[in-house]
C-alpha cells in the first residue's frame, strides 16, 4: 500500500510528458535481478530510503516479457484523470530462478497497470509507476519461505510487484527498473497470513516492438 502511495505522490509532482514522449511500444522485455528481504512489504520503501533493509543470502534472476493490451486510457475526469489518463494495461509473464539459500525456479503471470509517462525536467529523464497483480508458482519447495515464514509452504501464491521505470530521450528503448517482487497468501486466500516472500531488485528493460 505504501508503494502505491509513493507512486501517486510521484505522479502528482511530476510533469505530464509531451506528445512526442508518449510511449508507443507494444512489447518490452526485462532482465531482472533481486535479493531477499525479510522486511514486510509495506515497510520496504521506507527501509530503502533509510538504507536499512534486512536481507538474506538468497537471490533471484528472471526474464520478464510484457505485452500492452490497452494504451492511452482516457477518462475525462478532472481530478483522478491526472493519474489515469495516458496510463496503460499490460499482460506480463516472468520466469526466473532462485539461488543462494533458496533454490527453485518460479514463474508468474500477471496484469499490469502502468501510469502515464512523466517528465522529470524539460528535456531530461522520464518515469512511470506500475502496479502488478497476478499469480506466482514455485517449481519445487521454496525452502527459505519454509524456514522463515511457513512450515508448510505453498507453491501457488498471489503475486504483487511494484516498480518505477526510468528512461531518457538520449537512450530510446532502454530503461532502468527498480522493482519489488512479492509472493503472499493474499490474507489467507492461498495460504496462512505471513506466507510468501519479498525480493528487492533492479531490471534493465528493452523495447522490443
Amino acid at each position: 500500500m505504501r508503494g502505491l502511495v509513493l507512486g501517486a505522490l510521484l505522479l502528482g509532482m511530476a510533469t505530464p510528458a509531451t506528445a512526442q514522449q508518449i510511449r508507443d511500444r507494444t512489447w518490452h522485455g526485462t532482465a531482472y535481478v533481486a535479493y531477499w528481504t525479510t522486511n514486510r512489504l509495506a515497510d520496504i520503501p521506507g527501509r530503502i530510503i533509510n538504507g536499512d533493509l534486512e536481507t538474506e543470502d538468497s537471490y533471484f534472476a528472471s526474464a520478464i516479457a510484457n505485452r500492452v493490451l490497452v494504451r492511452g486510457i482516457r477518462t475525462g475526469w478532472p481530478v483522478i484523470g491526472r493519474i489515469l489518463d495516458g496510463s496503460s494495461i499490460e499482460v506480463e509473464g516472468q520466469f526466473g530462478v532462485h539461488f543462494g539459500i533458496q533454490r527453485n525456479p518460479e514463474a508468474t503471470l500477471s496484469l499490469v497497470w502502468r501510469s502515464p509517462e512523466l517528465a522529470l525536467g524539460a528535456t531530461g529523464p522520464r518515469v512511470n509507476f506500475a502496479a502488478v497483480q497476478g499469480l506466482s508458482y514455485a517449481f519445487g519447495t521454496p525452502r527459505l519461505e519454509e524456514q522463515i515464514n511457513d512450515p508448510d509452504p505453498q507453491r501457488l501464491l498471489n503475486y504483487l510487484a511494484f516498480e518505477l521505470e526510468f528512461s531518457h530521450p538520449d537512450l530510446p528503448g532502454v530503461s532502468l527498473v527498480p522493482r519489488i517482487h512479492h509472493r503472499s497468501g493474499a490474507f489467507g486466500t492461498f495460504a496462512p497470513e505471513g506466507s510468501g516472500s519479498n525480493m528487492v531488485g533492479l531490471g534493465l528493460r528493452f523495447t522490443l516492438r
